[in-house]
């Protein structure tokens, strides 16, 4: 996928159990290509933002994950959701 100049704001409230964890894994994928990263950094963005969800869930909470794309750049974090109503 060619890159693109266009800003792209991702945020998600997410369960970091299966089979919604690679979901999100696959999401941070399409967005590093989006950004017209190499197969190598792709894999090392979609490797990274898991581990950051899995420390953000201790393994049992859902997690908040924000990922920016822009002029090529990728940033992504992952945080505990904030409790429901």
């Amino acid at each position: 996928m060619p890159e693109s100049a266009r800003r792209v704001d991702l945020r998600l409230t997410i369960s970091a159990g299966s089979p919604y964890r690679e979901l999100a894994g696959e999401l941070a994928g399409k967005l590093a290509e989006y950004a017209g990263v190499t197969p190598q950094r792709k894999a090392d963005i979609v490797e990274a933002m898991l581990r950051s969800m899995d420390d953000a869930s201790g393994g049992s909470r859902d997690v908040q994950v924000d990922m920016t794309v822009d002029d090529g750049a990728i940033e992504f974090s992952a945080v505990p959701a904030p409790a429901g109503p």
